[in-house]
């Protein structure tokens, strides 16, 4: 089985992705402000270098199949979710008391 120099660059990248993120999660200041936009793109950072790193794995061991595919519409989803939520926090609508 030969792996291609794109497709090793590919998996070394995301993994790197998804170590990045969780140690930004785990990380006391990132901790602290667990509802913020810090936190939210550390956790999403984190869920898409994992889905981007299986993706990766599953296309270099089994070819021809959709699953690979699977995998990067859930980091499509993970993305679009993580900025969604970080739209809504920065144009919260004032709470009237």
């Amino acid at each position: 089985m030969a792996v291609s120099a794109e497709q090793f660059v590919v998996l070394v990248l995301s993994i790197s992705c998804g170590v990045l993120g969780a140690f930004l999660l785990a990380h006391k200041g990132v901790r602290m402000m667990r509802g913020g936009l810090l936190y939210r793109l550390s956790m999403g950072l984190a869920a898409v270098g994992i889905a981007l790193s299986l993706s990766a794995a599953t296309r270099i061991l089994v070819a021809d199949t959709p699953l690979p595919d699977a995998f990067l519409v859930v980091a499509l989803v993970v993305l679009f979710y993580v900025g969604y939520s970080a739209w809504l926090s920065a144009h919260q609508m004032p709470t009237e008391a």
